[in-house]
């Protein structure tokens, strides 16, 4: 007598019905379900209630665990993983069919194919797929189908490659997921049927070839019952299960759900969460019990959850959250991304902060301190900022001899640490600096194969759960597990004992650890459901929330596979890439048939096209109703807070301060600043404010400042003569000189596109040579040259005056006349005095007339010191531009300069005259908006 197949209302509650009929059976009965576990939990949970005492429940796997549990019970194979497997397939291609590498040679280089390859033979196995089924494929390319010639030479070698990893498996007692299926499918039932007098299948919908095969055994013996969900003529799945069976499928009247509609559009991620905590903010803890919420795009997990824990607690979430995202998984793509971009001895200074910085390992406890490791990384860190005084400030990279054997940041440590818990000898921070670079950089330098980084990997786990905080930090420990459980995958089998170079390894391993993810599972029992896959959402609930209802996410259509188009897989055989769309169409229509209130929200923006399956909604409902308007969509905006601008602070000038600012040596940029905004320069020079720049950063406009800067001091140097400065042998000596400068500069040498840069600035370089030519004057007087002065004001205060000049030219020989210049490399302007509006500084010295006609106080500032400190006369001032290679003077009439000496005198006074620094509207708002001060000031 064989099985039966009970088919079951869509909607109609699944589990309380499977329980009632669980209930009357005195057998021993195992259930399976797809690769959901949830629905388990629901029936032992349904049954206990209806049982209402202590009973002997029924055995429950999913599909996967059935199959494995028969492989592990009646042979001797073990699963294979993933990575073992395709490092199989890479070697079976390579010894027999190489063409097919496409000049990948090395595993690195070709395992994302590899595993596409294992992916389409898994595929085989699963729908139990043969060479003959080739031969249509070569029929149907002879009327329509083309295929590319890289596809049909895998078409032709694909089963040698799956008998050779057949027989590779056999040899070694593996087996992978695809295999085992294939071989229970041959197995005879009787090897598998005779631990359960009762098997039940719980509502599959598609099911492979071997599946079919496997329940078809237990089904003709009498041993299978099949519960079908959903009426079998909607649903071309359903229909094709029925005849697999040998059965005919039943004619059956669905009920109608009235459930009461609701779509919501909102504008992105965020909103859509802050819409769903308000809809959900009026649910009592009853009415939670019957809610889920499904999440379809995980990247809106997190705004989800941020906005539903606002309004309650009582929630579970069953998705995988991305193990890139804890501190332990942060810390070890870092160390793999440091042994990436090292070169040599030299670690990239970015990666090292990175580790350093990563709290797991600032707060190691060596000695049981961890403020050892606290301090240590402080003071490292410190001494790269760009702007410190530490020999290593800016490095781009950076050895550990450099950190260790610099003596003054060493004793740095040793003091601060010795302040807080007391004397710690120069030895031991020198030995815990050694343990730290040991532990996450120099040991990972010379692995050779994946066995030692097995063991190395191990090593460093167990470290850092000995030394460290890593159960303070939720979800750590499960990532550890992740990174623990593929540390054994590569301790054993052919790639662990294969030799990589060290960067193939660490290319390989960062392509395993991407998109691992831990599981969320918390008690699906109770409280607001918040789940990952409409497919996941198996019991009955009566408040359905789904969100980020676009078309790319709900229904998740993979739109190709990168090795085999879709067609041709259909061709041979696997019919599931066909089937995505229905399979997922039948899930959300269970999902929605058991609501009582059904809230679809969906992205309302330009790159977003909501989901079909609320078009399909849409469409029937008005298609019932006969009415275009029958389905109103609730449009919720953000409100929008109109926030009052705030007042800037302003600050008093103390009397302290004042005294401060009368013996401080003012430079122009100090006046400049002043003169643009009162308050800066109170954040800049009075409170010292001033933030630290990146450590290792890109390069950027003031490293190629300072590199021109350095270059042009040392190649057109103080004494050089112009005559010399015109001959052919020196044009040579400065070109080389510019190379040899670039090569070594530590800016430019580990820069992928140095090549280009080095290039820009040898076009500069040599425009800047080429005007040099043109110009008459007798040499170069000096270069980087530092004079200090003083100035009297008109309140009778001397005030120091500070100067560093770029270049300083002299006329001739005899005569007392000189030229100065200061080189800029950015952007400057044409007029450094507005001469259309210096008429108004003869009316009226104001703030805002004095910023209308002059942007700089430099040159006349310069012209003053040099003057009265040497005697000599300046004819001409003015900003030498590298970028256009040309000088814009500063005008040469007598009443301009001295008009600036007055207003340099005016803003001396000012600066420490009695009042407040305070911010004008209406002259210093106009670089407000890259004000680093901006976020202080108000």
């Amino acid at each position: 007598m064989p099985g039966k197949i009970i088919n079951v209302d869509i909607y109609e509650n699944i589990i309380c019905f499977i329980a009632d009929y669980i209930l009357k059976l005195n057998k021993k009965v195992a259930l399976i379900s797809s690769n959901e576990r949830r629905v388990f939990l629901f029936l032992k949970n349904e049954l206990a209630q209806k049982k209402g005492r202590a009973f002997f429940s029924p055995d429950f796997f999913t599909n996967n665990e059935f199959i494995e549990n028969i492989i592990f019970e009646k042979t001797e194979f073990i699963k294979i993983s993933d990575i073992e497997a395709a490092f199989i397939i890479f070697k079976i291609i390579k010894n027999n069919v190489p063409g097919l590498l496409n000049g990948c040679l090395s595993f690195a280089s070709f395992m994302e194919w590899s595993f596409e390859i294992l992916s389409f033979i898994e595929q085989l196995d699963l729908e139990n797929i043969f060479e003959d089924k080739l031969k249509d494929i070569k029929l149907n390319a002879e009327i329509g189908y083309d295929i590319p010639q890289d596809i049909k030479n895998l078409l032709e070698n694909i089963f040698k490659i799956r008998r050779i990893f057949h027989n590779n498996l056999e040899k070694s007692l593996k087996i992978t997921k695809g295999y085992s299926f294939l071989k229970v499918a041959l197995m005879k039932v009787e090897m598998f049927a005779e631990y359960f007098d009762e098997i039940i299948l719980i509502t599959p919908f598609y099911l492979h070839n071997t599946e079919l095969e496997i329940f078809k055994k237990l089904y003709n013996i009498g041993k299978l019952t099949v519960f079908i969900h959903g009426n079998p003529k909607e649903y071309e799945i359903l229909e094709n299960l029925y005849s697999a069976f040998g059965e005919s499928s039943p004619e059956i009247k669905n009920k109608k759900n009235e459930y009461k509609l609701n779509v919501y559009s909102s504008f992105d991620d965020q909103s859509q969460g802050a819409l769903l905590k308000n809809l959900i903010r009026t649910y009592d803890k009853a009415n939670l019990n019957k809610t889920v919420v499904i999440v379809p795009d995980s990247k809106m997990l997190k705004s989800v959850i941020s906005e539903i824990s606002i309004i309650t607690d009582n929630y579970n979430i069953s998705a995988g959250y991305p193990a890139e995202k804890t501190t332990i998984f942060s810390l070890f793509n870092t160390v793999i991304d440091s042994q990436l971009s090292r070169k040599g001895k030299y670690y990239y200074s970015k990666d090292v902060i990175k580790i350093l910085t990563n709290p797991l390992l600032k707060k190691m406890k060596f000695f049981g301190e961890n403020l050892i490791s606290k301090t240590i990384v402080h003071k490292i860190e410190n001494a790269l900022y760009r702007d410190s005084k530490s020999y290593l400030n800016g490095k781009m990279f950076i050895s550990f001899d450099e950190i260790i054997n610099n003596k003054k940041l060493i004793n740095e440590m040793k003091l601060t640490i010795t302040q807080t818990l007391g004397y710690i000898s120069y030895e031991k921070i020198i030995k815990t600096l050694n343990e730290i670079f040991k532990k996450f950089f120099i040991s990972w330098e010379n692995i050779e194969s994946f066995s030692c980084l097995s063991i190395l990997l191990s090593k460093l786990l167990d470290n850092i759960y000995s030394i460290s905080v890593i159960d303070t930090y939720p979800l750590n420990i499960e990532a550890m597990e992740i990174l623990l459980s593929l540390s054994k995958e590569l301790k054993f089998g052919e790639l662990s004992k294969e030799k990589f170079n060290n960067k193939a390894i660490f290319n390989i391993l960062k392509k395993l650890i991407k998109n691992k993810r831990i599981a969320l599972s918390g008690f699906p029992l109770k409280g607001l459901q918040i789940l990952e896959s409409i497919e996941s959402a198996n019991p009955s609930f009566e408040n359905v929330f789904v969100v980020g209802m676009k078309d790319s996410t709900i229904p998740t259509i993979k739109k190709d596979y990168p090795l085999i188009p879709k067609d041709i897989m259909y061709a041979l055989g696997i019919k599931i890439v066909k089937k995505e769309c229905e399979i997922q169409q039948y899930h959300f229509n269970k999902l929605i048939a058991s609501a009582k209130n059904l809230n679809l929200i969906y992205p309302d923006n330009d790159k977003d096209e909501r989901s079909r399956f609320i078009e399909s909604i849409i469409w029937n409902k008005q298609l019932s109703s006969k009415n275009i308007n029958a389905v109103k969509i609730n449009k919720f905006v953000l409100p929008k807070f109109s926030i009052k601008n705030s007042f800037k602070q302003k600050y008093k000038k103390t009397k302290e301060i004042r005294e401060y600012l009368k013996n401080i040596s003012y430079t122009y940029d100090k006046i400049d600043t002043y003169l643009n905004c009162k308050l800066k320069f109170y954040f800049m020079y009075v409170l010292s404010l001033s933030e630290n720049t990146e450590i290792g950063q890109e390069i950027s406009n003031k490293d190629i400042g300072n590199f021109i800067h350095s270059f042009l001091k040392n190649a057109l140097y103080e004494k050089l003569d112009i005559k010399k400065l015109q001959s052919l042998e020196f044009e040579k000596d400065y070109l080389k000189k510019l190379k040899k400068s670039f090569d070594s500069s530590t800016c430019f040498q580990f820069r992928e596109d140095s090549f280009m840069i080095k290039e820009i600035l040898i076009y500069k370089m040599k425009n800047i040579l080429y005007y040099e030519k043109q110009r008459t004057y007798k040499n170069i007087y000096a270069c980087e040259k530092k004079y200090a002065s003083n100035i009297k004001t008109g309140s009778g205060e001397i005030y120091n005056l500070d100067s560093r000049i770029d270049r300083i030219d002299r006329i001739d020989t005899d005569s007392k006349n000189y030229m100065i210049f200061d080189y800029k490399t950015n952007e400057t302007n044409n007029d450094i005095i507005k001469k259309k509006y210096f008429d108004l500084l003869t009316n009226n010295l104001s703030r805002h007339n004095i910023k209308k006609v002059l942007s700089s106080l430099q040159l006349p500032l310069y012209k003053y010191i040099f003057e009265k400190e040497t005697g000599f006369n300046v004819i001409e001032c003015g900003i030498y531009s590298i970028k256009t290679a040309k000088i814009v003077q500063f005008p040469k009439e007598k009443e301009i300069y001295e008009k600036c000496i007055e207003i340099l005198k005016i803003l001396l006074d000012e600066i420490t005259s009695e009042g407040y620094f305070e911010f004008n509207e209406e002259n210093d708002r106009i670089n407000c908006k890259v004000c680093k001060y901006f976020y202080i000031c108000r």
